[in-house]
């Protein structure tokens, strides 16, 4: 997998974390007070589970989400276990350390950072300026950095990229 995909993608998922991975955001990012306005928000304590619904706006340093829902569940010791945006379509949108921006947008964004996975669903695509990749469903793995992209028949059952060498020599001069 290409350097550029690889960033692309590992810097995308932060939109789901909203600030618990320091190393996919400008650094200033996570420090940055972390807002969120919905039309509605609700919180069930026993679960532990907040839920953002009615155009989902949320705003920490260079971070922008939107969705129109919202979930976000932590486990019994109070740390992050799931994050799930659903949207027609999510959208994210990060400046990078190299200041760069990496957008994405899916009908289903869903993170799972006790497993570093990252699960992009519904017309996925992932942009750094002009390249991107898109398919119905794209995995990435944190840890590992490894990328799986597929796409069902209903999109043509292929998935797509286009690379601009201009941006990819850019890119892996700046490793």
């Amino acid at each position: 997998m290409s350097l550029t995909i690889r960033k692309t993608i590992k810097l995308t998922v932060l939109v789901l974390t909203l600030a618990s991975t320091p190393a996919m955001a400008l650094k200033s990012d996570t420090e940055q007070p972390l807002h969120i306005e919905s039309d509605e928000q609700l919180a069930d304590l026993q679960a532990n589970k907040a839920i953002f619904t009615g155009k989902v706006h949320a705003v920490q340093g260079t971070i922008e989400l939107n969705a129109d829902k919202t979930e976000v569940i932590r486990d019994d010791k109070g740390q992050l276990k799931e994050v799930h945006a659903y949207g027609n379509p999510v959208t994210y949108r990060q400046k990078q350390d190299n200041g760069k921006i990496i957008r994405s947008q899916s009908s289903v964004l869903d993170y799972y950072p006790q497993r570093d996975l990252v699960v992009l669903t519904g017309k996925a695509t992932i942009w750094q300026d002009e390249s991107h990749v898109n398919g119905e469903k794209i995995e990435y793995n944190l840890n590992t950095q490894k990328m799986k992209a597929s796409n069902a028949n209903a999109q043509g059952g292929r998935v797509q990229s286009t690379f601009i060498p201009q941006e990819f020599k850019k890119t892996s001069d700046n490793k």
